[in-house]
């Protein structure tokens, strides 16, 4: 008959405390998940109810201002209120990337941009050229680097549907605490009629994504060689 084998006193004390360190863990992972979850909600909240808000009103401020540009007391008004209003915008904005919790960098950009240029080459036939300065990081913040994404693509789309380009050329230059993204092209240029014209909403859509990030949009056209220039210009954080 095999001889029957004991467990000491020594030996069920750390069976049941390996099994308290696994309990406490699980509770752990439990708690953390619902706690990112909750975070993540909040981040949704936020972003929809409030940061959307911030920016549209920086974007109207900045039509407005376009409006009024002869009345030099109520631009610098307006630029105060801007400048009050982007400011909480990016103490929102920071909160709103510690809640989501997202990766704090990325190391593809130029990368990423760089196939998006080669493929709306093949799918247009408008030539497409990109220049990086030496100075332009290897990497941004994970935010940086979605919406300045952002902001080229749309720029692309502009080029596609309106401006009867031959070629377009897309430039990163890093400056003293600023990143600056011109996309150009030598199209027909920016259509203008009077004053008081209002931005299209893929534009409104790029001057959005530049105020999330702190900075500021401009659309021009080129006065020597013609067609249209958008230039984000966006604080290095």
């Amino acid at each position: 008959m095999a001889p029957h084998r004991r467990i000491n006193g020594w030996g069920g004390a750390g069976l049941e405390e390996e099994g308290e360190r696994r309990h406490d863990a699980a509770l752990s992972e439990l708690t953390r998940r619902a706690e990112s979850e909750v975070k993540r909600r909040l981040a949704r909240e936020l972003h929809d109810s409030v940061a959307q808000i911030l920016t549209s009103m920086v974007v109207d401020m900045e039509n407005f201002k376009h409006d009024n540009a002869e009345r030099e007391n109520v631009v610098r008004k307006v630029d105060d209120l801007q400048d009050s209003t982007r400011e909480v915008l990016n103490n929102l904005r920071q909160l709103l990337y510690e809640l989501r919790e997202e990766p704090s960098h990325d190391h593809s950009f130029v990368t990423k941009v760089r196939g998006l240029l080669s493929t709306f080459e093949v799918s247009t036939g408008i030539r497409s050229k990109l220049s990086v300065s030496a100075r332009w990081p290897a990497m941004l913040s994970a935010a940086m680097a979605y919406n300045l994404y952002r902001i080229v693509e749309e720029a692309l789309v502009n080029v596609r549907l309106h401006s009867g380009a031959a070629s377009v050329d897309v430039n990163l230059v890093s400056t003293d605490g600023e990143l600056v993204l011109t996309v150009q092209d030598d199209g027909r240029g920016v259509l203008r009629v009077g004053p008081s014209r209002r931005p299209g909403l893929g534009m409104v859509g790029m001057e959005e994504r530049a105020v999330l990030l702190g900075g500021r949009l401009d659309v021009s056209s080129d006065s020597t060689q013609g067609g249209t220039v958008v230039t984000a210009i966006v604080p290095v954080r």
